[in-house]
């Protein structure tokens, strides 16, 4: 039988909402379960990856996205959404384990996936 699989869509900045922590929480969640995990960061959510992260006194969460990669999340961001940042579009920007691609990459996520849910305003 092969592994279920959930699919998130990650639209909002890191320190803006309780988005990007009960997203973090849910990934860990999922992963403790067995469940293998797919990631698209869109629009603000590519801020989530960024490097260099310093806010006091949370964890940042570019370090919470690198446990998550490192256990096992697969990350996508979005190319458009990031290069309308300012970002490097080779991910250079990033923490290691988060692919710049494109929204047909994404499609293609989603069809893979067994379950999607979205965090959005």
């Amino acid at each position: 039988m092969n592994k279920k699989t959930l699919g998130i869509l990650l639209m909002t900045s890191p320190y803006t909402f309780q988005n990007s922590h009960t997203f973090y929480d849910l990934c860990k969640a999922t992963l403790e379960r067995g469940y293998g995990v797919k990631v698209f960061l869109f629009v603000d959510g590519v801020n989530n990856a960024k490097l260099k992260q310093e806010p006091d006194p949370d964890r940042p969460m570019n370090d919470k996205l690198l446990e998550l990669a490192s256990s096992g999340v697969e990350f996508q961001a979005c190319g458009l959404c990031t290069s309308a940042r300012g970002f490097d579009q080779r991910g250079g920007d990033f923490v290691q384990g988060v692919e710049v691609t494109g929204l047909t990459e994404f499609a293609e996520q989603v069809g893979q996936v067994d379950r999607f849910i979205t965090f959005s305003l």
